[in-house]
């Protein structure tokens, strides 16, 4: 992890996510050891903590999101998401009441009828729609301007497709507290579908596309090689 943290402060990232693999489903141990290992490599920059709590089997519960949200603390995380099982509306909100840090979530979630408890509840401190699986930009954006009456950033979740990303950095740019989006590094479905590249600015900022539609062309050999293409979608002879 402290060797692909590094390279990718070399390349000009100024803000890191981490989770999943053994983070919550080992001990308490490994857990700050995780994120100890992570701040050391970035420095100061940002860092969240994703527990992943969308897994099947995940073990983690309240008792557990509470006590490493008070360790997260320590480590100055910017978020700490998807702590609990994402249909714990009421575990997300006893979190949240308590915790040191911002709790978020929502990746799984689908539709603004869905969201709508959990931003009543003030369940998350940033809700994190996914624009690909809940209902496409319009339902995002009417999620986050929800969001923003109640005082809820939304940071939209991405790890998808470029077209997810285009996406998203579309709807960062219509709303007014949104600025990281979700960007997995080092994934075909993400640099190679559209033509040109992803680039950060010299502060670590990927530019909003400004062409027509989500700013962006598919490579039609990248979508080729990378895509879908069933036998039934072949002509018949």
């Amino acid at each position: 992890m402290t060797d692909n943290l590094t390279q990718l402060v070399e390349q000009g990232f100024t803000a890191f996510k981490i989770g999943w693999w053994k983070f919550g489903r080992v001990d308490a141990a490994t857990d700050e050891h995780t994120v100890a290992t992570a701040r050391a490599a970035i420095g100061d920059r940002l860092l969240a903590v994703d527990a992943g709590g969308s897994e099947g089997f995940f073990p983690g519960g309240l008792a557990w999101a509470k006590r490493t949200a008070r360790m997260l603390a320590d480590y100055d995380i910017a978020w700490f998401e998807e702590a609990l099982a994402p249909d714990d509306l009421g575990g997300f909100a006893e979190l949240r009441a308590g915790s040191p840090v911002p709790i978020s979530g929502g990746e799984v979630l689908t539709r603004r009828q869905s969201f709508a408890p959990y931003l009543r509840r003030r369940a998350f401190d940033i809700v994190q729609p996914d624009t690909t699986k809940g209902g496409g930009l319009s339902e995002s954006r009417r999620i986050g301007w929800e969001a923003q009456d109640l005082g809820i950033r939304l940071i939209p979740h991405g790890w998808n497709t470029a077209i997810g990303l285009a996406a998203d950095l579309q709807l960062s740019s219509a709303l007014a507290s949104t600025d990281p989006v979700e960007y997995k590094t080092g994934s075909a479905y993400v640099e190679d579908l559209v033509a040109g590249e992803w680039r950060l600015d010299a502060d670590g900022y990927l530019d909003i596309p400004s062409d027509p539609g989500l700013g962006v062309s598919l490579d039609p050999e990248a979508v080729e090689k990378y895509g879908t293409r069933p036998a039934s979608a072949d002509p018949k002879e």
